[in-house]
């Protein structure tokens, strides 16, 4: 019988431990989880700031004289061989428009032309000139309520209205 009670000790010791062991892990696991939460946390505050700068300098308006110092510092590149040139009869000029993303689109579509550009192409070059996919999405709707762009729903496609057609 000593040697059956002797066993049942150990097992009950080594539950014990076991269960010592667990609280153990999970109270370090709660640590772990409570800074990787408070370090997500800042990171998504942080994205949020930087979004909202962003933003207010795509809102903000250029200086006439750092743009008229640009025109005449920029070198003239030619287009690269694989992307097509629209015809200059496709080719729209791009408003001037206030704010550096809005610009951005403006420009792409521009460029675009006639056929104009697709929702995925459009935040693509706003995010190729390093700016967010909500700068873009807020910018196309701002354009498109000053009625400067047109977004096609059946064709998917955005494209820059003519100044000339009112």
């Amino acid at each position: 019988m000593d040697v059956i009670t002797q066993m049942c000790q150990e097992r009950d010791r080594a539950r014990q431990a076991a269960a010592d062991r667990t609280r153990q892990l999970q109270e370090l696991m709660l640590e772990h989880v409570s800074a990787i939460a408070a370090e997500t946390a800042k990171a998504a505050r942080l994205d949020q700031m930087i979004a909202t700068l962003q933003q207010g300098a795509a809102y903000a308006p250029e200086p006439a004289q750092a743009a008229d110092q640009a025109e005449t510092k920029a070198e003239a590149r030619p287009a690269p061989d694989d992307e097509p040139v629209p015809d200059e009869a496709e080719r729209m000029p791009a408003p001037k428009v206030s704010g550096l993303v809005a610009q951005v689109i403006a420009d792409a579509l521009a460029k675009a032309g006639a056929k104009g550009l697709s929702g995925t192409e459009v935040n693509d070059a706003v995010r190729d000139a390093g700016y967010t996919l909500d700068a873009s999405e807020k910018n196309k709707t701002r354009l498109k309520n000053k009625n400067l762009v047109y977004h096609d729903r059946k064709a998917q496609h955005w494209y820059l209205k003519d100044p000339t057609k009112a």
